[in-house]
């Protein structure tokens, strides 16, 4: 079944979706240990996993024992898609319809995995996946950093939202524009990787003279600060550590 969420957390998804087709598969998947016991377990007889088609799909997969990981490789060919895994949101993958992506996910033999991918109706698409007794270990500095996005993201979505609701007044709006810039400014002196690459774009892109109560939920042209935003969207989703919108305001 597919998951609703809140509206404002289908507007950032809609403000990054616009970048997507612009930005290059630069994400890697996260690294992957064995576990202790590993050399123990028979994976002679493991299942591998083969799907293609056109459009959305949901399947359930069932998870042999001792499995620790899912890997997946999959490409599509035009738009932009989600694997979804269980209902988990912080297992969520999303990117642009551009090359084969890899990918590691975490697996639990308690209960089958239920699979969604997601892509236009008429998008074709092919996976290949594939059980591992690797286990899946986040990087606890993309981690924090992702933290800090999820904060700088919410404030100045809250914002907008709010401003548009009639709850918070141009002053507001921009006292907490202010905020949301701090927030990624200081981020800058702790972020490493392809993270801290786009955070100069996100830094200028909110000081633009373009961006004006309201503007976080208007349709534009894709700009720099957007592509940013899905880059380092992509990069926090590959982690296993999500970009969470905290709503404040209603809608």
């Amino acid at each position: 079944m597919r998951r609703s969420k809140p509206a404002l957390v289908r507007s950032v998804a809609c403000l990054l979706g616009v970048a997507l087709t612009f930005t290059a598969c630069t994400a890697s998947p996260p690294d992957a240990g064995a576990t202790e016991s590993a050399e123990s377990v028979n994976t002679a007889d493991w299942p591998a996993v083969e799907l293609n088609g056109v459009g959305p799909v949901e399947k359930i997969i069932d998870v042999p024992e001792g499995a620790a990981s899912f890997r997946v490789s999959f490409v599509c060919v035009s738009g932009n898609f989600s694997l979804s895994f269980s209902g988990a949101t912080q297992n969520d993958r999303r990117g642009g319809c551009q090359g084969t992506r890899t990918y590691l996910f975490p697996a639990s033999e308690s209960a089958p995995m239920q699979l969604y991918i997601s892509v236009p109706a008429d998008s074709q698409y092919a996976l290949t996946g594939e059980f591992t007794t690797d286990v899946f270990s986040p990087d606890p500095l993309i981690t924090d950093a992702c933290t800090q996005l999820s904060e700088y993201m919410s404030v100045y979505l809250n914002a907008d939202q709010g401003y548009l609701q009639g709850d918070v007044s141009a002053e507001e709006w921009r006292v907490q524009m202010d905020e949301a810039v701090g927030i990624i400014t200081e981020l800058q002196d702790t972020a490493t990787g392809l993270i801290a690459l786009q955070l100069p774009a996100l830094v200028e892109g909110m000081s633009s003279p373009v961006v004006v109560p309201g503007y976080f939920h208007q349709q534009h042209s894709p700009t720099e600060m957007d592509a940013a935003g899905t880059i380092v969207g992509d990069v926090c989703g590959d982690n296993g550590s999500g970009i969470a919108i905290m709503a404040a305001y209603g809608g």
